[in-house]
């Protein structure tokens, strides 16, 4: 279900740009935790204050989700987040190699259009990104409610060369390192069940 666009929400992001960073900055980063597509900043918000030491990425390209994300943030004053506005691909370019524990990609857009492919993010192109900024040791964190999206995804990681870890058709939520969403639950009680895959290089 696409989110009701809030008017309120860009001019709230124009005005608080210290969560920001510029293209220098980004490229600048080291030791990095980073979601791609934020949704609605249930994840990023639970998992920085879990994670005080951690520093977080998040990006949105949404901006009704990313004002929503971005207010949270600010409300708890988080020291620990940098978000941007903008879309995942560009800023992944700037990242520089090997910076990068783990990047999480939650419940993101199926894109289910056989011609809309590209843009899915365990698509071949962005598979070779997070191969190239992710450290040796480094993991990519896949969960979705959609099985066609889910099965997609085991494939595209095979043929990139990843290695799975952990894998599951049901998952339960019970991994420290993670944080349950409010779509997530949502899921769960109608009775679909979350796939997610942890994989490392």
């Amino acid at each position: 279900m696409r989110t009701k666009f809030k008017a309120w929400t860009k001019p709230y992001i124009e005005e608080h740009l210290e969560y920001s960073l510029t293209d220098e900055e980004i490229s600048s980063l080291d030791d990095l935790y980073l979601e791609i597509g934020s949704g609605k900043g249930d994840f990023i918000i639970q998992m920085s204050e879990k994670y005080p030491d951690r520093l977080f990425l998040s990006i949105e390209k949404n901006v009704t989700c990313a004002g929503i994300t971005l207010k949270k943030i600010v409300e708890k004053e988080l020291k620990n987040v940098k978000f941007l506005f903008k879309d995942g691909a560009e800023v992944i370019r700037l990242i520089k190699d090997h910076s990068v524990n783990k990047i999480y990609l939650n419940f993101s857009d199926p894109w289910p259009k056989k011609r809309h492919s590209k843009r899915r993010l365990t698509s071949d192109s962005f598979l070779e990104e997070y191969k190239r900024i992710l450290k040796p040791t480094g993991n990519l964190v896949f969960k979705t409610d959609d099985i066609d999206l889910f099965n997609y995804s085991i494939e595209m990681f095979n043929e990139a060369g990843f290695k799975v870890i952990n894998s599951t058709f049901d998952y339960d939520g019970s991994d420290v390192d993670d944080a349950i969403t409010e779509y997530q639950i949502k899921a769960v009680n109608k009775g679909i069940t979350i796939k997610r895959v942890i994989l490392g290089l």
